[in-house]
């Protein structure tokens, strides 16, 4: 005998014919009025909560799946569409709950087996959706959707092949099934067959024109086979039809940070935050952009707010750990990319950082072990055996560092990190030739400022061959102040090569160095220049010339001060009575190699009890010693310092220029005046290793570090030196 339907059972069933049509507003009429007359009508219930559910409005749909639920707790599907609201709101503990009580019913529910492996794919649990999505396709073999979800998380595990089989399941299928196209690109990007990515992006943006990951993955394959100008142009056509695409935001600074366009990347990547403020690796990646750029505060607030939305993301971590180590807040750093390893051990960058941090821990054996252990997990790295190199040339070790530095050359001959260091490698002990010639590969490391400063002016190199007699040539300053302080002297050397000689400056140099021998027009940065026939920048000067340590040009002094700056500065000192010592103890705080080489000012303290008049050179001061500055004996004359004219004019009142590595230094050598200059243990190339005195400056003595960060030591060798000056 049949069931006899009520009034509701028939209003249910108009509401569901409806709602099946996609007449929504109508369905949910005819269910209100079912509930009218039967407030608890399960079905009834349980379809208000989909339709809600299907409408967005989560709320509608958690309280009336809950009250289904509390009418008859024993039908599968409706555990199965709880868990799915809880997905779509992020309750991902609930979903999972509540996708184990559907599956306690029925065990062979492939909506939530499914549904199941969506969330734990989220919370990046693969093998635990793996086996969701594999037995969903045990029950349901035909399902696209779980061969598409399947081939994703398997590429998560890195298991290319099986992704691969997976994704081509999926499109025998269903040829023409938008995400498993866009899955089978993302599969042969990672197997590095970017050509054929493309082409699968391709297909799936030509047959979904609206499938914004396709198009976007289309323009990100574009920029991986670096036609930057067509992936730009991808990016526009994407933007221009959803200007709201925050990842298409993202991708195009990509392209432009690539670029060096970073002032342009920079407001890519925030408009991109702005349009999605609950995505971590947009965050990531505009902090990235803020280190390039200097600014380490914007940057770690950046890693600190992608942590506050994903606290277990190890690009986030790491980046947090780049940051504090650029701060020299080392343990904060060691703490971040070791979480990061323990989150993935996988994770190359943290592996290879935590390293670079224990050898800035001075922890040497350490970090050569952690570099062997990144070696043994991932393989010959070209980047690896360059940082190993580094910690080698750290203990003083040159055939060790040299040999580290080769085999990365020999891995990846095109990058430019391990030519570069081998390069300084050589010249700090000596190997000019080789030095030199290294030394080019500035031009190809980006992450030296000095790559930005190479000219695209059509004049060409001037490298020693070419005859100059009667030519122009600009010769231009590329790196700090202190290098154009040194290697403004060959400018002499080319104009005995017959040539005009144009020197281009930084602006605080141009009064000083306006009459320097050699230059017959001297600008400064930014100035117009006039038609030249050759240019060169000066840091290659000593490769044209082909300089070796017997052939370095070292005049006792090379720079001059003006008469009446001279005079100025002899009647504001007043009248000498004792001897005169310049100090300079710390220099530029962004300078990469600053907490190698400056020093505390109390660690001069020990010296202001001799009879001399000690005066700082400096114009600019830390924080941390101005109360100490201001207590002392030391001469402040940093008002009256306006550029380096003053400065060289203030030098030569001085009997000796005591000094850390800084262009002051330099400017003290250049002079000619008496310089004791202060070291670590593991100095600048220029200063060579070992020999107490510099083939660059004939006036220098040198005073190096006894051992790693002991200024102790130093200003006790000092300290003697300047008593015996002291009585003399």
């Amino acid at each position: 005998m049949k069931n006899k339907q009520t009034p509701a059972d028939r209003l249910f069933a108009a509401g569901l014919a409806a709602h099946r049509k996609g007449q929504l507003a109508a369905a949910f009429a005819q269910y209100e009025a079912a509930l009218q007359r039967d407030a608890r009508h399960f079905d009834t219930l349980h379809h208000i909560g989909i339709l809600g559910y299907q409408n967005g409005d989560h709320e509608l749909a958690l309280q009336f799946i809950s009250e289904a639920i509390s009418v008859n707790p024993g039908v599968a599907s409706v555990y199965s569409n709880l868990g799915n609201i809880f997905k779509a709101i992020g309750e991902h503990a609930s979903a999972l709950q509540s996708y184990g009580q559907a599956l306690a019913l029925s065990p062979g529910n492939v909506d939530a087996l499914y549904n199941r492996g969506n969330v734990l794919e989220h919370l990046r649990r693969y093998d635990e959706a793996l086996a969701s999505y594999r037995r969903a396709l045990e029950l349901a073999p035909r399902d696209v959707a779980a061969w598409t979800n399947l081939a994703a998380v398997l590429l998560r595990l890195e298991r290319h092949d099986e992704a691969l089989a997976s994704c081509e399941r999926a499109l025998a299928l269903a040829p023409a099934h938008a995400q498993a196209m866009v899955n089978l690109g993302n599969i042969l990007v990672a197997q590095g067959r970017h050509e054929e990515a493309l082409a699968a992006y391709d297909r799936a943006r030509t047959r979904h024109p609206g499938h914004l990951e396709a198009r976007i993955n289309h323009a990100k394959a574009l920029r991986m086979l670096s036609r930057f100008d067509d992936a730009l142009a991808a990016y526009d056509t994407i933007l221009a039809a959803a200007p709201d695409a925050a990842e298409a935001w993202h991708g195009r600074a990509n392209v432009l940070r690539h670029l060096r366009r970073r002032a342009e990347a920079l407001g890519n990547y925030q408009q991109a935050v702005v349009l999605d403020a609950q995505a971590p690796v947009l965050r990531v990646s505009l902090g990235h952009l803020l280190i390039e750029l200097g600014k380490l505060d914007g940057a770690l607030k950046c890693f600190d707010i992608a942590l506050a939305l994903d606290a277990a993301l190890p690009s986030a971590l790491n980046g947090r750990g780049i940051v504090l180590q650029r701060l020299r807040r080392l343990d904060e750093a060691m703490a971040c990319f070791e979480r990061a390893v323990d989150i993935d051990p996988d994770f190359t960058d943290s592996l290879l950082n935590r390293a670079n941090v224990l050898q800035d821990l001075g922890r040497s054996e350490e970090a050569l072990a952690a570099y062997d252990a990144v070696l043994a997990q991932t393989g010959d790295s070209a980047a690896t055996w360059n940082n190993r190199g580094n910690v080698y040339e750290a203990m003083l070790r040159y055939e060790d560092a040299l040999a580290c530095f080769d085999k990365a050359i020999a891995i990846q001959p095109g990058y430019a990190p391990p030519h570069w260091n081998r390069a300084l490698l050589n010249l700090q002990h000596g190997n000019l030739r080789d030095g030199w010639r290294g030394y080019e590969w500035r031009w190809n490391n980006e992450v030296l400022s000095c790559y930005a400063e190479k000219r695209t002016t059509p004049e060409p190199v001037w490298d020693g061959r070419d005859a100059l007699e009667g030519k122009t040539i600009l010769l231009y300053a590329e790196q700090g102040l202190g290098d154009t302080l040194q290697f403004c002297r060959y400018a002499a050397l080319v104009k005995a090569r017959g040539a005009r000689v144009v020197l281009e400056v930084q602006a605080p140099l141009r009064a000083l160095l306006a009459k320097l021998e050699g230059a017959d027009l001297v600008v400064a940065k930014g100035e117009p220049l006039p038609a030249v026939d050759y240019q060169c920048p000066l840091m290659s000067l000593p490769l044209a010339f082909g300089t070796e340590l017997h052939s370095i040009p070292a005049p006792h002094a090379y720079l001059a001060s003006d008469d009446t700056r001279l005079a100025q500065w002899e009647a504001r000192l007043g009248a000498r009575v004792r001897p005169r010592v310049g100090l300079v103890w710390s220099g530029n705080a962004q300078h990469a190699n600053d907490h190698n080489r400056s020093l505390p000012f109390a660690q001069l303290a020990r010296l202001f009890d001799l009879d001399c008049q000690f005066v700082s050179l400096q114009k600019e001061y830390r924080d941390a010693d101005r109360a100490l500055l201001d207590a002392s004996p030391v001469l402040r004359m940093d008002t009256y310092l306006n550029d380096f004219a003053d400065t060289a004019a203030l030098c030569r009142q001085m009997d000796l220029v005591i000094a850390v590595d800084t262009s002051v230094a330099h400017l003290a050598g250049a002079l000619g005046k008496p310089l004791w200059l202060l070291l670590p243990q593991v100095a600048d190339w220029r200063w060579l290793t070992v020999r107490d005195d510099s083939p660059w400056y004939a006036t220098a003595r040198l005073f190096r570090q006894p051992a790693k960060a002991d200024w102790n030591g130093v200003i006790d060798a000092v300290r003697s030196e300047l008593e015996a000056l002291a009585r003399a």
